[in-house]
């Protein structure tokens, strides 16, 4: 906890006394807390060094590296829920469950710097009033996504509220025992109140990119639902360090998310954004937009060259790979893009026969004449999230232009019998078949290399599809992280909405039913008739897949142990029907089993940093 970003003077310096002046003269290489917190300058370059560390898992983060990382091969958090698979390590799953567990993020170090900031501008007569309280709303801010970052994760963590001051011969001073969750959610609530209470609405053009009212609003509608979860759904226990003693404490939460979600919708100047008419399209460029855009709230900005993410290098499907390679490193699941309904509404659940094919409601198996079809009517933003076999790609350098050709083999179908002729094996593999010679798997697989799906589909989300501005190889991507959109404060309404109406406050139901049904309309589904808490789950689902939220929020629905504990994922490998010239489907398990047990809702603190504690480890 005694870590700080910034230098101090060499502490031999102090001890040294001489008759020679140069001793006594201040290192040119050094940076002193007064030039810091001295000069305006000084605060505003400690502000950004602070934004830097903010827990925001975007393209850099990996589940086993931390945050502002290359995430070597791709270990995100896709991978420990049910929306990919890695294409080489598919047991790769929850990562370690002992002292090496992923997702970590202890952050006292990060904590000590804004509480310096903190107590520092608490005291500064650098600013005029308005100015420095509204840079103390920011830090104040700051400091509740760190919290919330750790909350999340660990439970209750220690509340420290100013520095720390090393005294030798007061050591238990520095000896903070774990705050309860309840009273950590509750802190993060009253700095993000101060924050909402004294930050401006807009910023101005050169500090657009920092937290705004709005952008603060939007972190307390996200960590006051973690917050009413957990309250609701979580166990308490070592005395309250993790869960809320009270189901009931939930309300409260609820009736915040609620309130702060109120802010945006009634004051903020935002909209989903609708600037193309086609709604895949729409929804796939939503995540290109490098200006000014209606729906985002909060953006972490990428600008090549000197500042840049891997995602397409990571997921760029095979046979399109960036010039260095990689890619294809995450499929998507078919329990994901099952999850994707019919434009009108109806369950989008591919029916099987014993034997795994794709039926019809009578049973029989379903042929198609395009590979596509078989997802034909359905929720827009599946085609823009999941590259389906058949669909159509352009890589980022615009020089290569074809289709995502999947195919695991070659079959005959007679009376609804099914005989695989030839199956896997390399691509350059052939059939005979007649006159006719066939490949027997796609160019994209499936199989052929270790680097191509596994499940028979492959990620579109967040790929830049066009004339990219620079060659797309290592470190050159620089599409922008959208960590708050207005679609989430609607859907935070439209759950804390929901959940509210079944403990009987029914009066914020209507305004979610709409709020909901304007994101499906935006995607081109039918509106939901009523609000349900499932419903608003389900759309959560698929409208933040791949922009990680979907693990934490099976884990605050505390659902991770019944949709992951030995369960395998699945895949759908499409078959060339020789005999018909049509295509048909297979629905099976690929990988192997998730592993999540209840234990696992919380992240094991590492044995490092309880060490460098010394007094009561009970509750860690």
């Amino acid at each position: 906890m005694r870590k700080i970003t910034y230098f101090t003077l060499i502490l031999m310096m102090t001890l040294l006394s001489s008759c020679n002046d140069f001793l006594n003269l201040p290192p040119l290489n050094k940076i002193t807390e007064d030039q810091i917190f001295g000069t305006e300058a000084g605060i505003e370059s400690y502000m950004a060094t602070l934004y830097n560390k903010l827990p925001i898992e975007d393209f850099n983060y990996g589940s086993e590296s931390g945050f502002n990382n290359w995430i070597s091969g791709c270990f995100v958090p896709a991978i420990s829920c049910d929306e990919a698979i890695h294409c080489e390590w598919p047991h790769e799953i929850m990562g370690p469950t002992d002292n090496r567990m992923w997702n970590q993020w202890w952050a006292y170090d990060n904590i000590r710097n804004v509480n310096e900031l903190i107590q520092n501008l608490s005291s500064s007569t650098l600013f005029a009033e308005a100015r420095r309280t509204e840079l103390l709303a920011e830090a104040h801010a700051i400091r509740a996504w760190y919290y919330f970052g750790m909350v999340k994760r660990y439970g209750g963590v220690p509340i420290i509220k100013s520095p720390q001051v090393y005294d030798p011969n007061n050591l238990e001073a520095l000896l903070v025992s774990r705050n309860t969750e309840e009273e950590s959610y509750n802190f993060i609530l009253e700095d993000l109140n101060y924050a909402i209470e004294n930050l401006p609405n807009t910023r101005a053009a050169n500090e657009k990119y920092r937290i705004n009212r709005f952008s603060a609003a939007a972190l307390k509608t996200r960590a006051m639902l973690f917050a009413a979860s957990i309250a609701k759904y979580g166990t308490y226990d070592k005395n309250g360090v993790v869960g809320f003693d009270n189901p009931n404490k939930a309300k409260k939460y609820y009736e915040e998310v609620i309130s702060a979600a109120k802010i945006i919708i009634e004051e903020g100047n935002y909209s989903l954004f609708r600037e193309n008419s086609d709604k895949a399209k729409n929804y796939q460029e939503l995540f290109w937009v490098k200006g000014d855009c209606p729906e985002v709230i909060f953006v972490k900005k990428y600008q090549y060259p000197s500042k840049t993410h891997n995602w397409d290098l990571w997921q760029a499907p095979w046979g399109y790979r960036l010039p260095e390679g990689y890619g294809s490193r995450l499929s998507p699941t078919l329990n994901l893009a099952e999850a994707f309904k019919m434009a009108d509404g109806t369950s989008g659940v591919l029916n099987t026969n014993s034997d795994g094919w794709v039926v019809d409601a009578s049973g029989k198996i379903m042929e198609f004449d395009d590979r596509t079809d078989l997802f034909k009517g359905r929720d827009s933003r599946l085609y823009a999230t999941i590259m389906i076999p058949g669909s159509k790609w352009t890589n980022a350098k615009g020089d290569v232009s074809g289709i995502i050709d999947v195919q695991k083999g070659i079959v005959e179908l007679n009376n609804q019998n099914v005989t695989i002729l030839k199956e896997g094996g390399a691509f350059t593999d052939e059939y005979q078949y007649g006159n006719t010679t066939l490949n027997v798997i796609g160019k994209q697989g499936i199989g052929g290399t270790n680097e191509s799906t596994i499940t028979g589909l492959y990620i579109k989300k967040f790929l830049f599809e066009g004339n990219a501005p620079n060659d797309p190889k290592h470190s050159s991507l620089d599409q922008d992280w959208l960590e708050f959109r207005y679609a989430e404060v609607l859907l935070n309404y439209a759950e804390a909405a929901a959940e509210l109406a079944s403990l009987g406050e029914s009066q914020y139901a209507s305004n979610g039913l709409a709020y909901l049904n304007d994101v499906r309309d935006r995607a081109g589904v039918e509106a939901a008739p009523a609000l349900t808490i499932e419903t608003v789950r389900e759309e959560m689902q698929v409208e933040f897949m791949y922009e990680n939220h979907r693990l934490w929020d099976l884990k605050r629905w505390r659902e991770a142990d019944k949709l992951m504990n030995n369960v395998k994922m699945k895949g759908l490998y499409p078959y060339y029907v020789a005999n018909t010239q049509k295509w048909i489907f297979k629905k099976l398990e690929v990988g192997n089993a998730h592993d999540f047990k209840p234990y696992m809702y919380y992240i094991r603190i590492n044995d490092d940093q309880i060490n460098l504690f010394f007094g009561d480890f009970t509750y860690w």
